[in-house]
């Protein structure tokens, strides 16, 4: 901000001047104290603040002598003979104005107004008293009468004098008069203050004020309520000012005359300036005046206003030529007007607002630049750029300091919709465009810092160009006060407070507070700063080394290379240069790493006290790619296993070129390396054996290898390695040593861990090598175990195993070393996928998952022992025992190599199969018991009926794998209160067991009562009761001796249908001929809410005479009752007859006839009921027949009829 005039961009703050206030010599003085501490409070507020959090309640508070001058108010211009108004002396036209002619606001103005005319003026004067009597009852004296009348009404005289001068400019005067505290308490002093008011013509309010010395806390206090009062007269003031001036602009805009002088002088003056020019000047006062008096929406209208007249002006380069003094003016003031609208967005937390106007500067001028012919190839455009996000960023700087809350840019969660209100298109996805958020302010500077480099860099194409062939470019004074700019101390500066700022509003390491970390490092290396550029280096490539950004690492190991030599750290040179060896990409890099490397080596000396340089590169430099494969996954301890190490060289190396002594690579024991001294340079393909490495206790091996690190070659080292103790082993780093002049460099470097490679073994087939691939998971390590227990572990069980049983696995240990072996294992059975509980046992021991530690004791050489598992499944499906035998030699202490126990694991696997399939049809009729007297309450206390009868036939098949023997069959009850069992199929008593062969299959069938103790004896609706019995099935495998087992199958659910009125037949199974028998009717009303109005008609029949009356009407049937009626019947002819017809009709409804013949009669709608032979009654739950219909509800065809409602007559 220190480009612009701090007047115009200060923080306007009403001023008050406060005169009187001069600090007294003598200490001794009785207001000496007060003076100072008032002098300490009003000049407390700091002055030029940019930024005011406080800016509602402060005054800007100015301490000035008593007989301070005003600047002159309006001047005549010189040479005017009074044909014009006088004007004020910064006006465009008093020619002695540095405006004069065209200039449109000067920062003398504001600062006329900030720290030269005040809105109040406060005098601070000693209110005169007499000595204190020598004693109290001592009266006044009339000379002390007559001084401290004089002495008032010189005080009066000179507020007088003061308050006509401040008048003229409307400048309120306020008068504090200093007294002791005995004065306060004195009488008179009111009839004194009233005189000096009125002698004064001083105002009524906030205008006279007594003060006496307080403690800190009451001055405080005192202070307080004096700027409080004087608040509206300092408003005022500034609404009198903004009131002329919008007269001044409503003149102007109505009138085409601006008032310029007509005199002679003006005649020769340039060009006046324009009325788009005072409309600026104008819009900009209102603007400052509304400021003073805190109006901030008000001036921001008016800021924006002139912003916007501004930008009109600088449409024409002849009213505001480029490059000119006034252009620059008006550039300079549209900046800061521009400043100055934005921070008022900042104050009221319009963060948008504040950075889309800022945006909106931005574009605009940058459009006006390429008009002025200053475009984006010139540095004066980057330079103005760069000022801009400087200045935004400077300002959110001090206002976060001073409370102001950044935005919280994390997106909202959407809002979720009802589903009436979803609509076809996606919903928008929640989000700020990154531009149009405010950011923090480091992002700001380092927007600036950026932009400050490419002025840097077009000034330097520019300045180069001026070199080659001289224009007037170079005598432009732009082009020479930009040869003065210390461009980078600039852009250090910039991304050094860009840095802070990432690191403050950053939690944690941000990616983008490294990133600016690198930009300051590059600027400290770009402007000769290495020693600055090698300590930020340092720390970069350490966090980078650390999070692998290896394609950063490039630029940035190169500059530092560069800033380490220049600073004369060979050691950091040298090994920047190895780990630029990782990522080279071209042959003529290569060969300059290289040179360089050399000529650092031959030309310079290693410290005195170091012995050998130790460079170590991290996983992500990998100057060679190698690849460690153990042939085998585990070995055993003491014997060799071999293992290859693949070094392939990049397409781009230098290594061929240095003087590399010898490879040591060592492993992860406490083994010496094993050392490869380099012998010959082969450009083929070549392959070390080292023979066997033998164990950590071995001498250090050296052999004499080929190695020649040629660019794109591979070569393979082979051997064989041992262990003596259980362990893995893998290769944990290489190391090449460097020999060259007084210098000894060991590079280390870990071989590479690639899941993605195939891991190749080089074998030589037919005479060639060849790569051959191996499948292993982990090639780069080898698992030594102690070795190997002879014995072997045998588990024998049946095919398959079957739900319920208790299935035996046998496990056998045959001991076939010459040790004695203690045996023990653990059990794991898995868990079942469909959620079934199982268990093992082996012994006592019984688990649903594990069982620990079964012992097969001490087995002997050549002896053997046995443990059986018993696996209990609860459903079908796969079975999975995993086997852990641990072994030991017994008789070893434990803790030697020899005594090491050996896990050997097997795995059971058991197929789990249902002895039986069982499937049940249902069938249901009505119940066959009287209906009792339901009008009877005691019938609810003693009936044990049931509503239904259900026939459940039940086919049981044997789906084993083996033949199975069945010890009985038997009915479980389930203790069902509303079922219970009538009667079955299975015989009290049972013979000896059944033998049942896969596929073999019986029936039993149970006849259930359903609806006891139901809370509704006549259902309205179909409802579902359980069975009460269960069938249970004592079985094994057939020629077993193990305990039988037992299976229980349930049953399904009964759910008979509901039965409505009901007619039931009972003709007997057979009868004589001319042998007279009764026919049983059975009327039963099974609606539990509607009474039934029935007659009935027994048809005659050929076959039958019949005895009786055969036609009349039943009696009301009530819900829940029944009717039964009986029938003579005389057979008359042998063989299957039909029975007479039962017809039986319900009279639903009772109409009057229509027809008038028949008068008083009426007609009856009626429902004829079908007649049911309950010889055929068998339902299915949805109420059909099954003997008439399928289980859909269809026909069934060919369905014979010859036995329904009939009955066989036999001859005698």
């Amino acid at each position: 901000m220190n480009s612009y005039p701090i007047e115009l961009l200060v923080q306007h703050a009403p001023l008050m001047f406060v005169a009187g206030l001069e600090v007294p010599p003598a200490k001794q003085d009785p207001f000496h104290s007060l003076v100072v501490r008032l002098r300490e409070i009003l000049s407390a507020r700091p002055k030029g603040l940019v930024w005011d959090k406080n800016r509602g309640s402060a005054f800007n508070i100015l301490l000035v002598d008593k007989n301070i001058r005003f600047p002159p108010r309006k001047v005549v211009p010189t040479g005017d003979q009074g044909q014009n108004a006088p004007h004020s002396p910064l006006s465009p036209l008093v020619p002695s104005s540095p405006l004069y002619p065209d200039g449109l606001i000067a920062p003398v103005w504001v600062r006329k107004h900030v720290e030269l005319v005040p809105s109040i003026f406060v005098v601070f004067l000693r209110l005169w008293e007499s000595p204190p009597p020598l004693s109290p009852l001592e009266g006044r004296r009339e000379q002390e009468v007559e001084e401290e009348r004089f002495h008032d009404q010189e005080l009066a005289t000179e507020l007088s004098t003061r308050k006509r001068a401040l008048a003229e400019r409307g400048i309120k005067l306020t008068a504090v008069l200093l007294a002791s505290r005995r004065l306060l308490d004195d009488p008179g002093l009111d009839a004194r203050l009233t005189f000096l008011r009125r002698q004064s013509a001083l105002d009524a309010r906030a205008a006279l004020f007594v003060l006496s010395p307080v403690n800190n806390n009451e001055l405080q206090e005192f202070i307080h309520s004096l700027t409080e009062a004087l608040r509206e007269p300092s408003v005022e003031y500034y609404t009198a000012h903004s009131k002329r001036v919008r007269r001044k602009r409503n003149r102007h805009a109505g009138s085409a005359y601006s008032g310029y002088p007509t005199s002679a002088l003006a005649t020769t003056r340039a060009v006046p300036l324009r009325p788009i020019g005072w409309t600026v000047r104008y819009e900009y006062k209102m603007g400052t005046f509304a400021e003073f008096r805190f109006e901030e929406e008000v001036a921001r209208k008016h800021y924006e206003d002139c912003w916007n007249a501004l930008s009109e002006m600088f449409n024409s380069v002849t009213m505001l030529p480029p490059r000119t003094k006034r252009w620059a003016e008006a550039k300079v003031l549209a900046d800061s007007v521009a400043i100055k609208i934005y921070k008022l967005y900042l104050y009221n937390n319009e963060h948008s607002l504040a950075l889309s106007y800022f945006n909106r500067h931005v574009k605009r001028f940058c459009e006006l630049s390429k008009i002025w012919g200053i475009g984006e190839d010139t540095f004066e455009y980057w330079s103005w750029i760069a000022r801009q996000y400087r200045i935004l960023a400077e300002i959110l700087e001090i206002a976060l300091r001073a409370g102001l809350r950044l935005p919280i840019l994390l997106p909202q969660p959407p809002v979720e919709r009802p589903p009436q209100q979803l609509t076809l298109e996606p919903p928008p996805v929640p989000g700020i465009a990154p531009a149009n958020a405010l950011q923090h302010p480091g992002y700001y500077y380092f927007q600036a810092a950026r932009y400050t480099q490419e002025r840097l860099r077009r000034f330097k194409l520019i300045e180069d160009a001026e070199i080659l062939k001289p224009t007037n470019i170079s005598q432009s004074p732009a082009f020479n006060n930009e040869k003065k700019t210390e461009h980078w101390e600039v852009i250090l500066e910039l991304y050094s407070k860009a840095y802070e700022q990432f690191k403050r509003h950053s939690a944690g390491q941000s990616r983008l507070t490294f990133f600016v970390a690198v930009q300051i490092a590059t600027a400290y290396h770009a402007s000769a700063k290495h020693d600055l550029a090698f300590k930020f280096f340092e720390r970069i490539v350490k966090v980078y080394h650390k999070e692998r950004w290896t394609p950063m690492m490039k630029p940035i190991l190169g500059m530092w290379y560069e800033s380490s030599k220049q600073i004369g750290n060979i050691e950091t040179c040298i090994k920047l240069l190895f780990e630029r060896m990782s990522s080279l990409s071209q042959e003529e890099e290569a060969a300059t790493v290289s040179d360089d490397l050399m000529a650092i080596l031959r030309t310079t000396k290693p410290g005195p006290e170091s012995s050998s340089l130790i460079v170590d590169l991290s996983p992500s430099e990998q100057i060679l790619h190698t690849a460690v494969t153990f042939y085998e996954e585990y070995s055993f301890v003491g014997k060799p296993t071999p293992f290859q190490l693949r070094i392939s060289s990049p397409p781009f190396t230098c290594l061929h070129l240095l003087p590399v002594k010898h490879l040591a690579i060592s492993f992860s024991d406490d083994r010496s390396p094993i050392i490869i001294n380099k012998v010959a340079e082969s450009t083929a393909d070549s392959v070390v054996f080292l023979g066997n490495l033998g164990n950590s206790e071995s001498q250090a091996t050296q052999v004499d290898g080929s190695l020649d690190f040629m660019p794109g070659t591979t070569q393979v080292i082979s051997g064989t390695i041992t262990s003596e103790a259980a362990m893995e082993l893998k290769i944990t780093r290489l190391t090449l040593r460097l020999l060259e002049a007084d210098w000894t460099i060991d590079v280390n470097f870990d071989p590479t861990v690639d899941a993605n490679l195939e891991p190749l073994w080089r074998s030589q087939v037919g005479g060639v090598w060849k790569d051959i691939p191996i499948q292993k998971a982990d090639p780069s390590s080898v698992a030594f175990r102690p070795s190997s227990h002879d014995f072997k572990v045998d588990i024998s069980h049946e095919s398959n195993a079957l739900v319920g049983e208790d299935y035996p696995v046998l496990v056998s240990v045959h001991n076939h070393d010459t040790r004695s072996l203690s045996i023990t294992m653990d059990v794991l059975l898995q868990p079942a996928e469909n959620e079934t509980v199982n268990f093992i046992s082996i012994g006592e021991e019984r688990s649903t998952s594990f069982v620990k530690g079964i012992s097969f004791e001490v087995i002997e050489p050549g002896s053997s022992a046995d443990r059986t598992i018993i696996l209990t499944s609860g459903g079908t499906g796969k079975r999975i025992l995993d086997l852990s035998i641990q072994s030991r030699v017994s008789g070893l202490a434990t803790g030697g190599t020899a005594a090491e126990e050996i896990e050997t694991l097997r795995t059971v696997s058991v197929n789990t199969l249902e002895p039986f399939q069982h499937d049940s049809y249902v069938t249901y009729s009505q119940s066959h018991q009287s209906l009792p007297d339901f009008l009877n309450v005691a019938t609810f206390d003693s009936w044990d009926g049931y509503n239904a009868e259900a026939m459940v036939v039940t086919t049981l098949e044997c789906v084993a794998d083996c033949e199975l023997e069945i010890a009985s069959v038997t009915f479980i009850d389930t203790g069902s209160a509303q079922s219970k069992l009538l009667s079955s199929s299975l015989p009290l008593t049972q013979g000896g067991p059944l033998k049942c062969m896969p596929g073999d299959s019986f029936c039993v069938e149970a006849r259930v009562g359903v609806g006891l103790n139901s809370a509704d004896p006549i259902p309205s609706t179909a409802e579902v009761y359980s069975s009460p019995v269960r069938v249970g099935l004592e079985w094994r495998r057939a020629g077993s001796n193990a305990s039988f087992t037992t299976t229980t199958l349930s049953l399904p659910e009964l759910k008979p249908p509901v039965f409505g009125l009901t007619v039931f037949i009972e003709p007997p199974a057979s009868t004589k001929l001319h042998t007279s028998f009764t026919l049983d009717v059975r009327v039963r009303n099974n609606d539990p809410h509607r009474s039934a109005d029935l007659n009935y008609v027994l048809e005659p029949a050929e076959g039958f005479v019949i005895a009786g009356f055969r036609a009349g009407t039943l009696p009301l049937l009530l819900p829940g009752t029944e009717e039964s009626l009986s029938f003579n019947l005389i057979p008359i002819n042998a063989g299957h007859i039909k029975l007479p017809v039962f017809k039986i009709q319900q009279i639903l409804k009772e109409e009057p006839v229509s027809d008038p013949e028949a008068a008083g009669r009426t007609g009856a709608i009626v429902d004829i009921i079908p007649v049911v032979d309950k010889r055929w009654d068998s339902l299915d739950a949805l109420g059909n027949n099954v003997h008439f219909y399928s289980s859909d509800g269809t026909t069934l065809a060919e369905l014979d009829l010859s036995l329904w409602l009939s009955v066989l007559v036999l001859a005698r």
